[in-house]
């Protein structure tokens, strides 16, 4: 992860709090349900942040199925341990460029939005397909074009009207930097996964609290760090992002992801 994209502070708890619910609850469920529960012992998840499809995989899997919950940010990990409280999971810091397990030792690996900031994204997907036993499946989402997330989308507009020098690179080196389909397939392949599905999922959700909308994207991502630095005009941004929220939104939230079923 690079230095700019930083989950530290306060930032991981306003993540969970204003963004949670809205933002990565809803993918949650969909990629878990996504899971064959029948063929799992075992399972790896990679970036699990705060903890959401932690939650749902305990909640979903066999009594008897053990999860393996990893991040390399320990704030953020440190949010989704004081909330889920299961002996069947095993917390862990770990980077999924240098995974510390065996060959073939996992029957699924899941990573909820995490794959888009891994820096060497190639050397992560050979460890995946490393620690995965045969006929294993490496399950993931990443965000579509900043474009088909509106929230984002017009956080951008706002910051790049209002901050004329040295505009945020957060949306673009981030979250919204791994939708081309053809370049993950292509990794995929190179790392040694075939038959990789890759499908398009559009959630809409509703909110009428625009303050923690606002509140979740500007202080629970690293974007508030950067608006420290900057000394950026925050109460405009706010006021601005405000008057673009109700003018296009209201209470819609549309939202794209792109989820992707590789096969070892």
């Amino acid at each position: 992860m690079t230095a700019d994209i930083n989950f530290s502070g306060s930032v991981p708890q306003n993540y969970d709090t204003y963004l949670g619910p809205i933002l990565f609850e809803p993918f949650a469920k969909d990629l878990v349900k996504r899971v064959n529960e029948k063929e799992v012992q075992k399972v790896l998840e990679l970036a699990c942040g705060t903890g959401r499809v932690t939650h749902h995989l305990l909640n979903t899997l066999p009594a008897q199925v053990q999860v393996i919950a990893t991040d390399l940010n320990g704030d953020m990990m440190f949010v989704a341990k004081s909330r889920i409280i299961d002996e069947r999971v095993i917390w862990q810091e770990v980077d999924a460029q240098d995974l510390p397990f065996n060959e073939k030792e996992f029957d699924l690996m899941v990573c909820q939005f995490g794959v888009m900031f891994f820096e060497d994204k190639l050397k992560a997907f050979k460890e995946a397909h490393r620690v995965l036993k045969e006929g294993g499946v490496f399950l993931f989402n990443t965000w579509d074009k900043v474009e088909n997330n509106m929230l984002s989308n017009l956080t951008q507009q706002v910051l790049l009207e209002l901050i004329k020098e040295d505009p945020p690179l957060f949306f673009e080196k981030g979250p919204f930097s791994f939708y081309d389909q053809e370049h993950i397939k292509q990794i995929l392949k190179e790392a040694g996964f075939k038959n990789n599905t890759l499908s398009v999922v559009q959630i809409e959700t509703e909110s009428t609290d625009i303050d923690s909308m606002i509140k979740g994207i500007l202080d629970g991502s690293p974007l508030t760090n950067y608006l420290q630095q900057v000394n950026a005009p925050q109460q405009q941004i706010r006021e601005r992002l405000r008057q673009l929220i109700q003018e296009n939104l209201y209470t819609r939230l549309p939202m794209q992801a792109i989820v992707c079923e590789a096969l070892k």
